[in-house]
């Protein structure tokens, strides 16, 4: 691959998880997740409700579901950095915050999201304290 051939490949993942970022902050689930393959499958650390692997569209939805619902609609993710780590693949750095009685996030996360064929395929978010967001979505 020719200097310059990366950059035109990342610019397409860049693109969508891009696009993806603007729909999910803008709280637009249903565009956000027709940007994903119907098999991607989106994985969060840690022991909670919110923890695993969630595969489809559908599974997606209902975690981002029980996210929002757990926080009473409180759940602010706020991008700070994209970048391209591949052709297929981008690095996000973010930042969480949410607030419910007895428990909160504050807290920096990192994603590492693959795209094919113009779809998003896997997301993996990893947290600075994932003991944080077990309390929250015990």
């Amino acid at each position: 691959m020719r200097e310059g051939d990366l950059d035109m490949a990342d610019d397409g993942a860049l693109r969508v998880v891009r696009e993806g970022w603007e729909l999910w902050i803008a709280g637009d689930l249903e565009n956000y997740l027709s940007l994903w393959a119907d098999d991607g499958v989106w994985t969060m650390a840690g022991q909670s409700q919110v923890s695993g692997q969630w595969r489809g569209r559908e599974e997606i939805a209902n975690m981002a579901a029980i996210a929002f619902e757990m926080s009473g609609g409180t759940l602010q993710a706020r991008l700070i950095e994209l970048a391209a780590a591949s052709e297929e693949s981008v690095l996000g750095y973010f930042h969480l915050t949410a607030s419910r009685p007895g428990a909160s996030i504050d807290q920096d996360g990192l994603q590492r999201l693959v795209v094919r064929d113009g779809k998003i395929v896997s997301l993996l978010n990893l947290f600075a304290d994932v003991a944080e967001i077990d309390a929250f979505y015990k």
